[in-house]
Parts: C-alpha cells; structure tokens; sequence
C-alpha cells in the first residue's frame, strides 16, 4: 500500500475522514466509516464510528492501528475517502486492484 495515506492522515493536521461508496455489495455489512481525533486524545487515537442499517458502532484504535484500518479497508471494502486536514480536503479513491489516486 502506497505511503501517501500516512502523509496524509498525520496527528498533527488531521481533522475528520469518511470513507464510503462499497467495492462490492455482496460483502457489505456497513455503508460508511466516520473517522475523527477524540479531543483530548489529538496525538494517540482515532475514533471511528462504523454505520450499518440499523444503527452505529463506535471503536478507537491507537494512531498506527488506525492507520492499517484503514488501508485495509481501502484496499478493498471502499472505493473512495474524503479526508480534511488543517492543510486541506484531499479525496482519495481506490480502483479495484487497490491503487489509490489522491486528489487535493
């Protein structure tokens, strides 16, 4: 997986993350993964907050488990992120084979 997402998603910028649009619909369990830095927890964690039918799941990960999230599921389960930083918005997008194109 390319390093650019972890240029990208740094503790010192990073303001919020939504990844979205399914790869393939047969797996899908959730539809939408939100993705912020809890506030007394800027350097240390990220809080995702995974959306299903009916209802949401909340989970916090350590910054380096956070990351490998979500490249995993970029590599497989969505096709795109939206991504906000204090230096901008990028969006990412994730072509079948797991490439990923970032657009700021």
């Amino acid at each position: 997986m390319d390093n650019s997402i972890k240029t990208i998603i740094r503790p010192a910028t990073f303001q919020r993350a939504t990844l979205s649009g399914i790869a393939k619909k047969s797996l899908a369990t959730y539809h939408k993964l939100t993705i912020v830095c809890p506030p007394k927890a800027q350097t240390t964690q990220l809080h995702m907050t995974y959306h299903y039918d009916s209802g949401v799941v909340h989970k916090n990960y350590d910054w380096a488990d956070g990351i490998a999230v979500i490249e995993k599921l970029l590599s497989g389960y969505f096709k795109q992120a939206i991504v906000e930083n204090s230096d901008g918005h990028y969006h990412i997008l994730a072509n079948k084979k797991g490439h990923l194109r970032i657009v700021k």
